[in-house]
């Protein structure tokens, strides 16, 4: 790799990190705060949401410079996690008397918010890569590998999904941009 591409690594990586850190501590405090009041358990209701738009903004924030992210790609994280989170939550609910999902039944939510954020979020990409669309790939197993690490390591998921989050998401737009010729030739 190029050193260009280490320092757009390095800003991605950083920025997902601190998204998926402040994004659970922010989704927390406001699940507390604002669900609960309608709700008297916690809930993973907006937790999707939260963190997808947190990571996201960080995202377009650390990389502006070097790729041409808008408000969209905010969107695509946000609503991609959020919206299976939110079934989730209600279909969990309603299937098992009220119960949450497990949080290993958080895994398989993510693989589908991964899923749909990189379909909102891969058309932003055709003008760095001809491989645009191979991002909803990448956007699966980042959130997904994401998630799996966050459950299996219980208390310090809230430090290990945002290391994976990032490294793997991180590493996988590096290869998406290297293996185009539009992002060579920008170079």
């Amino acid at each position: 790799m190029r050193k260009d591409d280490w320092n757009l690594l390095g800003r991605w990586f950083l920025a997902t990190f601190l998204g998926w850190f402040i994004g659970i501590i922010l989704a927390i405090v406001l699940s507390y705060a604002i669900v609960n009041l309608f709700y008297p358990e916690e809930t993973n209701l907006i937790v999707g949401l939260v963190l997808g738009a947190v990571v996201g903004g960080a995202q377009v924030i650390a990389v502006r410079r070097t790729l041409y992210l808008t408000r969209r790609w905010i969107l695509g994280a946000a609503v991609g996690m959020g919206i299976p989170f939110i079934i989730g939550v209600v279909v969990g609910k309603i299937l098992f008397s009220g119960a949450e999902a497990s949080d290993i039944g958080l895994v398989p939510i993510a693989i589908v918010g991964g899923a749909l954020a990189g379909l909102i979020q891969a058309p932003m990409l055709k003008r760095h890569t001809a491989r645009a669309k191979w991002w909803i790939l990448a956007s699966v197993v980042s959130w997904g590998a994401a998630w799996l690490v966050s459950t299996a390591w219980g208390g310090l998921g809230l430090f290990t999904g945002g290391l994976v989050l990032g490294a793997v998401s991180g590493f996988l737009v590096i290869w998406l941009l290297k293996s185009s010729p539009t992002h060579e030739a920008s170079q």
